[in-house]
């Protein structure tokens, strides 16, 4: 069955194909154009051979100058054949681009995708080749406005078609004008969890290319110009984009701006995205970043993932904006929790934990929470994720050498008993970690797997004045296994018997209860 539908497919396209260069060698098969535009009427799941066509015939028209229609002020329309045969080709034009456009929302998933990609193609070649004869830079910014309309209002998630669109992101005059026009698509009361969800990450797409915040530097100049050459309308015979990193970043807070009023912490989905798009995109471009205070501060109460992703928002404010959070290193503590591992945001949290703790003013009591947390989380997690708990406490001890009396090389029944320790308890000032022992890197020096065993053994190197911090990387557990391997064994016996051959040995005891069939 998909053999006979790929042969079908191939003889539409060829017969497509037969019919646009037909068009495009001779006028006399103009009516061709008007076939392949009545074909996106049929029912069919898939318009790719469709929309390939159209890319191609209204491509070669612009370039040729076919669509440009001699306008002279207070002079009559021209209604000669010519001028209404251009006039014709125009508004087949305006429909290839409402029927790409449609061909977004409906269809198997390589078809929407082939439909954006002809649109966003179609708008590249009016930018090189505008409708009107013009000499300075042109961008049709409103084939951009339709396409962003079509995306955000959708009744589904655009996510696979908004994540292809990021291959036009890259381009400097579609990043300004892509915000200079999504900002005036945001002004919505009440939108729906949908639509905010395509909105960000389409915002999150526009923001992928690095926006700068400092004027250029003299040394690094040309490198930026020829960053900012990558244009999508730009042609060589015309005025040069007038691109301006404060604009964008205009553009961008305005984006941000609107986006803020609308309810996006009600929907769970929505807030991940929004935090996500806050602490990795927009923070350093933000006019007023201590305005998102509230938000940030309301999502560390959340709980779960979202608290994860807003520590890293939290961490900005307090080390670049001077912001501060009571009870920081409190919630901080609080975070971890076995639940933790369970998330995606894991890694993160780590590496947060390490830029918060790497202060060597702490209190010795809150370092020796955190130790203690760390170490006992150690043994009930995965070896890969015990690995690395173990290398951020080896950086809380390196950096406060008084918690070294904690290390203990005993592992009793009796120690673990009288451990005063309170797991259960979220305050680390309350937690009584500095009469307790790390008693469980002793146990896990035993563990099966080699990385991590090696790991708790790296914290009691801790001690040595020459030790060094290590980056928080999880080991290659697979690759130690294999090494592990090939160290212990040379080869691998998978018989009691050497095989002589093909045929059961005889005497062999399967053949008592199993009868092999050829």
């Amino acid at each position: 069955m998909a053999a006979v539908q790929q042969n079908f497919s191939k003889m539409i396209s060829a017969q497509l194909r037969n019919k646009a260069n037909e068009f495009l060698n001779s006028r006399k098969h103009a009516n061709n154009l008007a076939d392949i535009l009545q074909m996106f009427q049929a029912e069919t799941d898939n318009y790719t051979p469709l929309l390939l066509t159209v890319e191609v015939i209204f491509t070669e028209l612009l370039r040729r100058g076919d669509l440009i229609e001699g306008i002279v002020p207070l002079k009559p329309a021209d209604h000669s054949p010519e001028g209404e045969y251009k006039r014709w080709l125009r508004q087949c034009f305006e429909a290839a681009q409402t029927r790409a456009l449609e061909c977004i929302r409906r269809g198997r998933t390589s078809s929407r995708l082939q439909a954006l990609v002809t649109a966003c193609k179609l708008m590249q070649a009016e930018g090189k080749h505008p409708l009107e004869q013009s000499t300075g830079y042109y961008f049709p910014s409103i084939r951009l406005k339709n396409i962003f309309t079509v995306l955000l209002d959708s009744e589904i998630s655009m996510s696979a078609p908004i994540a292809r669109f990021q291959e036009f992101t890259e381009y400097r005059d579609v990043q300004q004008y892509g915000l200079k026009v999504l900002s005036t698509l945001a002004y919505r009361k009440s939108p729906t969890s949908i639509y905010m969800q395509n909105y960000l990450e389409l915002l999150d797409r526009l923001l992928v290319c690095e926006i700068t915040t400092e004027p250029k530097a003299k040394g690094k100049e040309r490198d930026n110009d020829e960053k900012e050459e990558k244009l999508l309308c730009g042609t060589e015979d015309k005025a040069p984009f007038p691109y301006n990193p404060g604009v964008c970043r205009r553009y961008a807070n305005r984006c941000w701006g609107f986006a803020c009023q609308w309810p996006l912490c009600e929907d769970s989905r929505v807030h991940r995205r929004a935090l996500l798009l806050l602490v990795e995109r927009l923070m350093p471009l933000l006019a007023r970043p201590h305005l998102a205070t509230d938000m940030l501060c309301d999502s560390l109460d959340a709980g779960g993932p979202i608290s994860m992703l807003a520590l890293q928002g939290v961490l900005e404010l307090v080390r670049r904006h001077n912001i501060d959070y009571p009870d920081m290193y409190d919630r901080l503590y609080a975070m971890f929790e076995p639940e933790m591992f369970a998330t995606r945001y894991k890694k993160r949290l780590l590496h947060l934990a390490d830029i918060f703790l790497s202060s060597t003013h702490l209190p010795e009591g809150l370092v020796a929470a955190f130790a203690k947390r760390l170490a006992r989380l150690a043994l009930l997690a995965a070896a890969d994720d015990a690995a690395a708990l173990l290398q951020l406490l080896h950086n809380l001890l390196l950096r406060h050498p008084a918690l070294k009396r904690m290390i203990c090389h005993e592992d009793s029944p009796a120690i673990m008993s009288n451990d005063p320790y309170v797991m259960e308890e979220t305050c680390a000032g309350a937690s009584r970690a500095l009469g307790s022992s790390l008693w469980e890197v002793w146990a896990l020096r035993r563990h099966a797997a080699p990385a991590l065993a090696a790991a708790a053994s790296a914290v009691f190197a801790a001690a040595d004045p020459r030790a060094q911090p290590v980056a928080l990387a999880p080991p290659d557990l697979a690759a130690s296994f294999d090494a592990e391997l090939k160290k212990r064994f040379k080869t691998i016996e998978m018989n009691f018997v050497r095989p002589g051959g093909l045929a059961t040995p005889s005497g062999e005891r399967v053949l008592q209860y199993w009868e092999l069939m050829a």
